[in-house]
């Protein structure tokens, strides 16, 4: 699944759009590296969103599929702790 669309279907962004920019600025990170919004994510990936001042890694658990709910979406990643 590509990076961007799972962001977004993990309900860690509240748009794809907004998943998109925040990679592109490098405000999201895949497993510690920059990457493209078309990168492929998979289970065991560890994502890092950077909101202003503060970062957030998560692992991701499990491929989320479209129009999951909210709870159902955030089991599938583990937040780690703050980076």
């Amino acid at each position: 699944m590509r990076f961007d669309l799972a962001l977004f279907e993990l309900r860690l962004f509240k748009s794809r759009t907004a998943a998109q920019e925040a990679i592109e600025r490098g405000d999201a990170r895949l497993n510690g590296g920059p990457v493209k919004p078309s990168h492929a994510l998979k289970p065991g990936d560890r994502v890092t969103v950077a909101h202003g001042d503060r970062a957030r890694t998560y692992e991701v658990l499990g491929l989320p599929r479209r129009g999951l709910g909210k709870e159902a979406a955030r089991a599938l990643v583990r937040e780690i702790g703050e980076a």
